[in-house]
């Protein structure tokens, strides 16, 4: 049949990836092809009872000797609503102790990054895309969704996913990431915490007289207690820290419990990440134990918690700090999960970030959420500089002019002056210097304004290997993570 298929639609030049196909029943087989550069939904059937939307022949075809009728449709929300009614397409919420998230900021890449992600014990989570990715790359929740359910048929996976709607702040954003039916909830309540580095005790002390009689109960009954990390180790909770804990987040916390009740009314089944690591402080113990005690008090049940650790996590390159000192604070923060129980550590930012995750995995014992999603854009650039140098360092240049602009929306610590006027070395090694490696993971935005047609036909055209280049990056991740390496 695979031979039949495939030279069916080779002479209409549509490209056949035959492991995708895929038997539902007796009567319908699906599959994926491409054509002009888009992927699509195949559709074998041997009764005129299916229908997609926007067939691409008029008329379905038939093979000679082949016992079904042959057409193609795009992977519109339409379709999908049909096809996830015959086969388990849609995303699921997170059935394993451990996940990895993953993220395309493209939409090509789903299938290579399947091929690592199979061979590991975690869910992965491959829709994971925010609403400032979404402005730069000019996407929505649905195409996000769209392009890894292709990417799952296209690797014949069947497993359960996941589907992050990352970074939430406001309602119009939950609306659209669950009329899209995702799974996943990261909220980022940064704008909403109140930011006290500045204030005397006078101001403290002032603001602290002014918090709920709710939040003073919290301080009340975990001032002073001790939290044991091991039979040996143990800290306690400052009385001061958990005030100064109260008045930062206490504000910000209704907006949880607003979208917790919004997703309750409107999905069966949903998880909620907690966001606290984009704030002006690293989160003390007592921060994560006021935010955590008050949500449960509250009655808002969520599944992972981001908190804010020593060092820096910046984009595109490995963790800079202390890794005593992270691992350190790691411990006290996976002892507060246990003693308060329900949900797991999450780490973001973790694309590139090789030197902590020995210690991240050992340390939460193997229970914890990790985001990564710039890594894989950053394999599309060095496909784009094996494949067309030319092209590599025209998307240069413009990342350089719009470097400023670019750094808005990211911290790194990289300016102008940090690069060469010319390149001089081979592109490769070029791209693997960290400050490059931080322009272009900022830059994604301004390069597909000016580039994409460009730069999407360079990797339709080496699509092997860029998967070859995403695969063997995410099994990096995932070998060091398990201690492989």
């Amino acid at each position: 049949m695979i031979e039949k298929i495939s030279d069916l639609l080779r002479g209409y030049n549509i490209i056949f990836y035959p492991n995708s196909l895929r038997k539902i029943n007796e009567n319908l087989i699906i599959f994926v092809a491409k054509t002009k550069g888009e992927k699509k939904i195949g559709v074998l059937k041997k009764e005129s009872l299916f229908y997609l939307s926007e067939p691409y022949f008029n008329e379905d075809l038939k093979a000679a000797d082949l016992s079904y009728y042959l057409n193609i449709y795009p992977l519109n929300f339409e379709n999908y609503k049909k096809l996830k009614e015959l086969t388990p397409i849609s995303p699921s919420t997170c059935d394993k102790n451990r996940s990895f998230g993953t993220g395309d900021r493209l939409g090509l890449v789903t299938s290579a990054q399947l091929s690592a992600l199979k061979d590991y014990d975690l869910f992965p989570v491959l829709a994971q895309q925010s609403p400032r990715e979404l402005i730069k790359t000019k996407r929505d929740f649905k195409d996000v969704l769209l392009k890894v359910v292709l990417g799952v048929l296209e690797a014949n996976y069947k497993g359960k996913f996941g589907a992050d709607a990352d970074h939430i702040k406001n309602e119009e954003d939950l609306l659209e990431g669950i009329s899209a039916g995702f799974t996943m909830y990261t909220l980022d309540i940064s704008d909403l915490i109140e930011k006290i580095s500045n204030y005397s005790q006078k101001e403290l002390k002032d603001r602290f007289d002014k918090i709920y009689s709710f939040s003073k109960k919290i301080i009340e009954k975990y001032a002073g207690k001790k939290v044991n990390i091991s039979s040996s180790e143990y800290f306690n909770i400052s009385y001061d820290e958990l005030c100064k804990s109260a008045i930062v987040y206490e504000k910000a916390l209704p907006f949880v419990e607003m979208v917790y009740e919004t997703l309750r009314s409107k999905l069966p089944d949903f998880e909620i990440e907690i966001s606290i690591d984009e704030g002006e402080r690293d989160t003390t113990p007592e921060d994560h134990l006021f935010v955590v005690e008050y949500l449960h008090q509250r009655g808002v049940e969520f599944t992972s918690l981001a908190p804010k650790f020593p060092g820096e996590f910046q984009k595109g390159v490995d963790y800079k700090g202390d890794i005593k000192r992270f691992g350190e604070e790691l411990k006290k923060h996976y002892a507060l999960t246990k003693a308060l129980e329900g949900y797991r550590l999450s780490l973001h930012s973790g694309s590139d970030k090789f030197s902590v995750y020995p210690v991240f995995y050992k340390v939460t014992e193997g229970n914890f959420h990790i985001k990564t999603s710039g890594t894989s854009w950053l394999e599309a650039v060095k496909t784009i500089a094996s494949y067309n140098p030319d092209l590599f360092l025209d998307l240069y240049e413009i990342a350089l002019d719009d470097l400023e602009e670019s750094k808005k929306a990211y911290k790194v610590d990289i300016k102008r002056e940090d690069f060469p006027k010319e390149i001089k070395e081979e592109l490769l090694a070029f791209l693997e210097r960290k400050e490059v490696r931080q322009l272009f993971h900022i830059s994604y935005g301004v390069l597909l304004d000016y580039k994409r047609n460009e730069m999407f036909k360079v990797l339709n055209d080496h699509e092997k290997e860029h998967y070859d280049f995403v695969e063997e990056n995410i099994r990096k991740h995932l070998k060091k993570l398990f201690g492989e390496v």
